[in-house]
């Protein structure tokens, strides 16, 4: 008989953890250990990964962030800043087929779940990806369930035939008005046009300087993505967008934008040509999230994408659930402002 251990992975263990999440259609560059670690310490969390091991064999595990507020108040969340999802990571087994495969599936998410339920953390909310469909052991198990949307974009066909009119006619805009576009890591820059873009929404932006650095550098080292920049003919900074990719697909990680060029057709134009660089270099399909963000979601739409739902799934301790509700009824209401340009993010409000 298997011996099954779900526990906690070990640092010396990474490179396993790394390689599920590579070989697992479950997993993203937001599962990678090096993602989870730097985001973690990055925004005062724990990083949690559990490993489902068959006969020491690493099968499947669940990727999540622990914060502590108080001696008597633990959360869990499977997403952080910047970070849409992790959650749930399941092998293909050669060996199980049909009514067998789907089954070992359950048995692996549900061995993940208990452990984490003997945790005893006050709340956990688990998103997915958007390859984790299948949530009905969890549900079935009083898991609430949760519906997101994301964008995917195929990129194996001619991009340009399939963008709408809309599209193409900004795209040309940005062509005419002499827009530069180039891959140019400038963290700096970067950090300058997010600021300019919550400002015109009088807002501070969600994240601090010192954890973007972090993020973007770690992503740089580890060939986790690259920073594309837009230009006009003077040289001011226009848009600039920062993808990362897994070996699955690449994905819109994150774009910001100078209010003052909003009209000029270079963030337009600047998707247009990272899609065409991701094309030629092999890439079948970029995630270009913005699904939940109706102004985000107009946006990518235009080079219609192709809509796909995603998972989320909470267990909370009651009186939490009450507490929260209360909360929520005391809270007064915030009117925001959008423009129309944003910074592209992660788009799930986290506990």
């Amino acid at each position: 008989m298997a011996e099954i251990e779900v526990r906690e992975i070990k640092n010396d263990e990474y490179h396993a953890w790394d390689k599920l999440v590579t070989d697992s259609p479950q997993g993203t560059v937001f599962h990678l250990s090096d993602w989870v670690i730097t985001c973690a310490s990055l925004s005062d969390k724990r990083p949690l990964l559990l490993g489902y091991f068959k006969d020491d064999r690493l099968e499947g595990g669940c990727s999540l962030y622990v914060t502590t507020k108080s001696r008597f108040i633990s959360l869990t969340d499977s997403t952080a800043p910047m970070t849409p999802y992790g959650g749930y990571l399941l092998l293909d087994s050669v060996s199980t087929k049909g009514r067998g495969m789907k089954h070992q599936s359950r048995s692996i998410v549900s061995a993940l779940s208990d452990e984490i339920s003997k945790r005893d953390f006050t709340c956990v909310n688990i998103i997915s990806a958007p390859a984790f469909q299948d949530i009905r052991s969890l549900t079935w198990n009083n898991w609430t369930s949760r519906v997101y949307y994301t964008n995917m974009l195929p990129l194996a066909e001619d991009i340009s035939s399939h963008i709408s009119r809309k599209a193409r006619t900004t795209i040309r805009k940005g062509q005419k008005n002499d827009i530069q576009v180039s891959k140019c890591y400038d963290p700096e820059l970067y950090w300058n046009l997010t600021v300019n873009t919550y400002e015109k929404q009088n807002q501070k932006p969600p994240i601090t300087k010192m954890f973007l650095m972090g993020m973007l550098d770690m992503i740089i080292m580890n060939n986790l993505g690259e920073m594309w920049i837009a230009k006009t003919p003077t040289g001011e900074a226009a848009s600039a967008e920062v993808i990362t990719w897994d070996n699955h697909m690449a994905h819109a990680w994150a774009a910001a934008s100078n209010f003052a060029h909003r009209r000029t057709g270079a963030t337009s134009l600047l998707t247009f040509e990272i899609f065409l660089d991701l094309q030629k270099r092999g890439f079948n399909c970029i995630n270009l999230m913005c699904g939940n963000t109706p102004h985000l979601n107009q946006f990518v739409s235009s080079f219609n994408p192709e809509l796909m739902p995603y998972y989320g799934v909470e267990k909370n301790r009651s009186w939490f659930d009450i507490a929260r509700v209360f909360r929520r009824r005391l809270k007064p209401t915030r009117v925001k402002f959008d423009d129309s340009v944003q910074t592209l993010e992660p788009e799930h409000v986290t506990h």
